[in-house]
């Protein structure tokens, strides 16, 4: 099984890879950024990607240590590229916000799953409000991450 994880911020990072390690017993590959996340998706096969809606355009790993500007809709940049390439992984979203934007229009993350299955022909078996060493949180990150088993 190969897993992506797109998260840009270090804390949730390691929460996140933890429980990917408990659950799967395996490594993800791990981006930080839109760019290295587009990229990664174009260029390998993922079949669970684990995906922050709100990434930054490059991220840590830029070589200019410029991380360019947050992107409130950085995720969708992700599920635009897997829609070119035709790459249809098992989506999960954590992120930190209820809400998040699909051009102009507000999405609720409960409806997430069906607006993405909806445009992008992907399939998003969680969306999880993520909050910073919540246990709640991760209970159901892993939670989620067996039904992908």
């Amino acid at each position: 099984m190969n897993i992506l994880l797109v998260e840009d911020e270090a804390h949730k990072r390691e929460e996140l890879t933890l429980c990917i390690r408990e659950v799967l017993e395996q490594e993800p590959t791990i981006v930080d950024a839109v760019s290295n996340a587009v990229h990664a998706v174009k260029t390998q096969v993922f079949d669970i990607i684990v995906l922050d809606m709100a990434l930054s355009t490059f991220g840590d790993t830029a070589s200019d240590d410029k991380k360019g500007h947050d992107q409130a809709q950085g995720g969708i940049e992700v599920l635009r590229a897997l829609k070119s390439v035709e790459r249809f992984p098992k989506i999960i979203i954590v992120t930190q916000y209820g809400d998040f934007y699909l051009g102009d229009k507000k999405i609720k993350l409960r409806d997430s799953a069906k607006v993405i299955r909806e445009r992008y022909k992907l399939q998003v078996v969680g969306a999880i409000l993520y909050h910073y060493k919540s246990k709640a949180t991760l209970q159901q990150v892993r939670s989620v991450l067996r039904q992908c088993l």
